[in-house]
């Protein structure tokens, strides 16, 4: 089993003065945007979360009517919440108290587990289930790139995705901002389209076709808005391969969504068991991951009626972050609760059994935090994120509380995995962290895995592999 003790050092290459001497440098990655969201954020106070409708007069509205706008708006914890509120106790102290014996009747459901999940779905709560690090502060929440061309999408702590290109410059970018868009916490692409993207939030799914005129301070809006059942805020999404189906999870909701945009239809996978909090739709299309807020997850065939297969983690853990191999044989995933790397096999649109014709989750990498040089940097410990390159070579890990990231080599063959630790990569400061990573699709003028980082600083980082 692979271990972080093996790492080696790799020097930060933005420290080194001459271009030639940093490691992995090639000449291609001086022409991709250099984007620093937190200057950007600096630079730009008042595009951040100002939107027109702020400007119009206040309306005092009646207790019913709030009660009612805040339902539609917000769902059933919001209605809670506004019938509970001090306004609402002076104007209508009988709704009020029918709010407490609600709320004290949840409590007691919680802390007796016969509704162990019916808990408000405040920001706290979906940031400890999104693979984005610190996510309630971070500058960068998400990152996101075109699968067919040079395009990145950044959403912002401020609720505005940017979008660059090539040429692209902080002042030039293209943004996409609506009121209808808040608490970022996933993006795609859409495959086989050229300008499509969505956005998951906290009111839903917000459908955007990109165009370059899309500036901040201007007037803009979704094509398409589809909120999610019971106003439950989105925590993640996948596209399928052709783009023509897309899942959707939430950690309030059971079921898994299954969205075909083009008709409006939409589709639930609903099994017996708690939340959805993590989706990753394989490369070849055949299987769908679903993790949950709980011990289990699921793995859905998506070529024989939606069938399933169940596991379950470690007691106390949930898995936080997965990944799929680029060939789609092999499924990775940490869990919450323990340091250590699995792999689950896939040959043949079927899982491969043991010998006691169960399905065989494996060992294949200890991540226990440990010193790895003179100044005793730690890396290591439970993992945040994971990220595999486009050829299937690398695979990148985060943590969630050391500050560097570790890279291992992989071997794929047809029916194994070998993994081996590598080498280890740190900040411009000892105390800048990623955030989130994530790696550039592989198009026609550029074959190389570039990782993209999102630092805890708010800078954005390309790295190229061999």
């Amino acid at each position: 089993m692979a271990a972080l003790s093996n790492l080696k050092q790799c020097p930060p290459f933005s420290t080194l003065p001459d271009l030639a001497l940093r490691h992995n440098h090639i000449p291609e990655l001086e022409r991709y945007p250099q984007i620093n969201l937190n200057s950007e954020l600096l630079a730009n106070p008042a595009g951040q979360r100002y939107y027109a409708g702020q400007s119009f007069v206040f309306v005092n509205e009646g207790v019913l009517k709030r009660i009612a706008r805040s339902f539609f708006n917000g769902g059933f914890w919001k209605t809670l919440e506004e019938a509970r509120s001090p306004k609402t106790r002076e104007q209508a102290p009988l709704i009020a108290q029918a709010g407490d014996l609600i709320a004290q009747f949840l409590g007691l459901a919680t802390g007796l587990r016969i509704l162990p999940h019916t808990q408000q779905l405040s920001a706290e709560r979906i940031a400890q289930f999104v693979e984005t690090r610190d996510w309630l502060n971070s500058d960068v929440r998400y990152l996101a790139w075109n699968q067919h061309f040079f395009c990145l999408a950044v959403a912002g702590v401020d609720d505005v995705v940017r979008i660059y290109t090539k040429s692209s410059s902080a002042a030039t970018a293209t943004v996409l901002k609506s009121p209808s868009q808040t608490q970022i916490t996933c993006m795609a692409w859409r495959p086989l389209c050229a300008s499509e993207i969505v956005i998951g939030c906290r009111q839903g799914l917000c459908f955007w076709e990109v165009d370059n005129t899309l500036h901040l301070g201007r007037t803009n809006a979704p094509s398409q808005i589809f909120q999610y059942p019971n106003n439950l805020p989105l925590t993640s999404m996948q596209w399928n391969k052709d783009g023509t189906h897309l899942a959707t999870a939430s950690i309030g909701d059971r079921s898994i969504i299954i969205w075909q945009p083009d008709t409006g239809m939409m589709h639930p996978l609903k099994r017996l068991g708690p939340p959805g909090s993590l989706l990753k739709w394989s490369p070849d299309n055949d299987w769908l991951f679903a993790a949950t807020v709980d011990r289990v997850f699921r793995v859905w065939n998506c070529h024989q009626q939606w069938t399933t297969e169940r596991w379950v983690c470690g007691p106390g853990g949930y898995v936080q972050t997965a990944c799929w191999s680029p060939c789609g044989r092999f499924l990775l995933f940490v869990s919450s609760a323990e340091p250590i790397l699995y792999r689950l096999q896939f040959v043949q649109q079927s899982l491969l059994s043991s010998s006691a014709d169960e399905k065989e989750i494996l060992p294949i990498a200890d991540l226990n935090a440990c010193s790895i040089d003179a100044n005793r940097t730690l890396v290591g410990g439970p993992a945040q994120q994971l990220a595999w390159d486009p050829h299937g070579n690398y695979l990148v890990v985060t943590f969630k509380a050391t500050n560097c990231i570790a890279v291992f080599r992989t071997f794929i063959q047809k029916f194994d995995l070998q993994i081996s630790a590598a080498y280890y990569l740190s900040g411009e400061t000892a105390a800048e962290h990623p955030n989130f990573i994530c790696f550039q699709p592989l198009y026609e003028d550029n074959d190389r895995s570039v990782l993209t980082i999102a630092w805890s600083s708010g800078r954005i980082q390309y790295y190229a592999f061999d």
